[in-house]
């Protein structure tokens, strides 16, 4: 397709491609922004507050527990009849087999757990608005481009159609510039769509719209590519503590259950008149475990000890998996991403002023400058992709190693 360079039809495509080459070599940093955004977020997460309440609740429940557990009983009993009768009595349940003690451990062990699941949260939830905040700006960038695309494409055919009417081209070349123009316009929507998908994602999570000018930020320096020992990364993982927590509360309820089947034997005194005469009694019960020994109740809570203790032993199993994958796709992805800044970046740049000296010489026609124009933003496209295929895998590290800074 060869299509004249005389007069100014063509500057609106040049300074429309200079500004495509512009706006895709910046290199954005957002780094204190995204902080400061993820740290709104968690302060006002229904989950992290709901999380909150629960340690709250797990802290009142250990001073109860540590309470006395049995109240002294008084009765006062009288009858008038042809006797009078007048009785007061006091008796009190003995914690004869330190059942406090027992509660007051599994109190100690339940908030073990509600702060353990706390922090487990919070990681967790951070990672994933890391996360989702870098496929919002990955995905902006991408309809970005493939809008300034489209009206590429689009100023394109509109000169071809000018052309046609001149008699310069022939139908089919108009024919191939009205199927770019489709394809451009079906790749901007599916871009869209992906883009309303992430943000959609982002305020789900956050409770607010990302700020447009947010910009990409950068994985701290080093990351998952320094020497770090992965077994004592899991052993300390939020996730992994909560799960022993757990397992240490099973054991503590498995002894409340043990301690719960003892009888405590209650012990009374009271005293009173009968009929003129004083009154002084001394009382003792105690409740005998002789048609139900509640022993199966505390078998029920040894093996479900048991099993909290395997569950954490296979928890900290998939971690340690978790994190030997985290660490290999960080490390491919980072590798692949610094190739490109450091080599295929600047070619790109070189490739644009090329392509813009050869049109400008006419030693390149239109269409084949337009093509090799789109073939340019597709590569970029894909760089923007990779670079935020690298956030997502340093913020899967980021969950995966339960460290929030690295």
């Amino acid at each position: 397709m060869s299509i004249s360079h005389t007069g100014a039809w063509w500057r609106p495509c040049l300074a429309l491609c200079a500004l495509l080459a512009h706006s895709v070599l910046a290199e954005p940093n957002g780094d204190a922004e995204a902080a400061a955004i993820v740290s709104r977020a968690l302060q006002s997460h229904p989950e992290i507050r709901a999380a909150e309440a629960a340690l709250e609740a797990a802290r009142a429940h250990l001073r109860g527990a540590g309470l006395p557990l049995n109240n002294p009983e008084l009765t006062v009993e009288a009858e008038r009849t042809d006797i009078d009768t007048l009785r007061l009595g006091l008796s009190q349940t003995l914690d004869w087999h330190d059942k406090r003690g027992a509660l007051e451990a599994a109190a100690e062990a339940r908030l073990s757990v509600a702060q353990a699941r706390l922090d487990e949260l919070r990681l967790r939830l951070r990672a994933e608005l890391f996360a989702a905040l870098g496929r919002v700006v990955t995905q902006r960038e991408i309809v970005t481009l493939a809008t300034r695309r489209e009206h590429l494409m689009r100023r394109f055919t509109d000169l071809a159609q000018q052309r046609l009417r001149a008699g310069d081209i022939a139908p089919t070349e108009l024919g191939l510039a009205r199927l770019s123009l489709a394809q451009a316009r079906m790749q901007r929507a599916t871009r869209e769509t992906a883009r309303i998908t992430a943000e959609r994602d982002f305020q789900t999570l956050a409770g607010a719209p990302l700020p447009q000018r947010m910009r990409m930020p950068q994985p701290p320096a080093g990351g998952a590519g320094k020497a770090l020992d992965l077994a004592a990364l899991a052993d300390h993982h939020p996730a992994v503590r909560a799960a022993l927590a757990e397992a240490w509360l099973a054991r503590r309820e498995a002894r409340v259950a043990d301690a719960t089947r003892k009888a405590d034997p209650t012990f009374g005194i009271s005293a009173g008149r009968e009929a003129g005469d004083d009154l002084l009694a001394l009382s003792l019960s105690l409740p005998l475990n002789l048609r139900n020994d509640f022993r199966a109740e505390v078998d029920a809570a040894a093996f479900k000890a048991l099993a909290a203790e395997q569950n954490a032993h296979q928890r900290r199993r998939a971690l340690l998996s978790r994190l030997h994958a985290a660490r290999a796709s960080w490390k491919i992805l980072d590798g692949a991403w610094r190739q490109w800044r450091d080599t295929g970046l600047s070619s790109l740049k070189r490739r644009f002023r090329l392509l813009e000296r050869q049109w400008r010489a006419g030693e390149m026609n239109t269409s084949d400058y337009l093509i090799q124009v789109q073939q340019t933003l597709a590569t970029r496209i894909a760089a923007i992709e990779l670079r935020g295929e690298r956030w997502a895998a340093w913020s899967e590290w980021l969950a995966a190693s339960g460290r929030e800074t690295q």
